[in-house]
């Protein structure tokens, strides 16, 4: 394999990643209800963070955080692992997944609790893109719909 393939010595899956990461955090800064959001560590962003205003959305909670993780894949032709997760100091959590895992069928899914003692509920959830910065504006237009069904 050349440039570009799974042997790819030229391919950094750290540096893909956090590229993908710092456009996630400018893109999250470019939201109303992202007060802030920073990567962490700042050299080399393994997440980002957001700090939202909920009032956008209409939630009457004096803080949230919506958490951002992207693996790009150990090789160029991976797909990438990600999960943006949404919590508030109401002990809610959710997010919405693309990673393997044994609750649904498939890469992505949706999972919920409504407070942090409850066990996550799933869903299968697809994604209509794996371009960082278009999941990223899908899932925020989820999360005003997700955000605004929770009771308390």
């Amino acid at each position: 394999m050349g440039e570009g393939g799974p042997t790819d010595p030229t391919y950094d899956p750290a540096a893909v990643s956090h590229r993908a990461l710092r456009e996630i955090r400018r893109e999250l800064e470019r939201h109303p209800a992202v007060a802030h959001a920073q990567g962490f560590p700042p050299d080399s962003h393994a997440r980002v963070e957001g700090r939202l205003d909920p009032s956008p959305f209409g939630v009457d909670v004096d803080s949230a955080t919506l958490t951002v993780r992207w693996f790009a894949g150990e090789t160029p032709d991976d797909p990438p692992e990600f999960s943006i997760h949404y919590s508030d100091e109401r002990g809610v959590d959710f997010g919405w997944h693309h990673e393997p895992n044994p609750h649904v069928e498939g890469w992505g899914h949706y999972q919920e609790r409504t407070d942090s003692t409850a066990e996550y509920a799933y869903e299968p959830h697809s994604f209509s893109t794996s371009v960082p910065s278009r999941v990223i504006w899908e899932t925020l237009s989820l999360l005003q719909d997700a955000v605004s069904t929770v009771d308390h």
